[in-house]
């Protein structure tokens, strides 16, 4: 009886800690657009918070990293296990509802 609450009580905390995540995730999606916001209006409006920063710059350094690190990421096989399915059913809907 204990086995069968212990693995209830985990489903549920995985579920939780899916729903948390999406939530943390969204959230801060949200925050770095509208710091982007900001930053377009202020330099629109002519303030300048970071001088000399150009943004294709940054873009191509950001694209050239990711090509050439992109190898190096292995995933191998992904065991889906229901606590796997639950936490990115829990990820889904804290993004979705957060």
């Amino acid at each position: 009886m204990i086995l069968a609450w212990t693995t209830i009580l985990d489903f549920a905390l995985t579920f939780v800690v899916g729903l948390l995540f999406g939530l943390a995730i969204k959230k801060g999606l949200v925050a770095f657009v509208l710091a982007l916001v900001g930053f377009v209006i202020a330099g629109y409006v002519g303030l300048t918070f970071v001088p000399k920063i150009s943004f294709s710059y940054e873009v191509t350094k950001f694209i050239t990293y990711v090509v050439t690190y992109i190898h190096d990421i292995k995933l191998g096989a992904i065991a889906v296990s229901l606590t796997v399915i639950l936490f990115l059913i829990g990820l889904a809907i804290g993004l979705w509802k957060g």
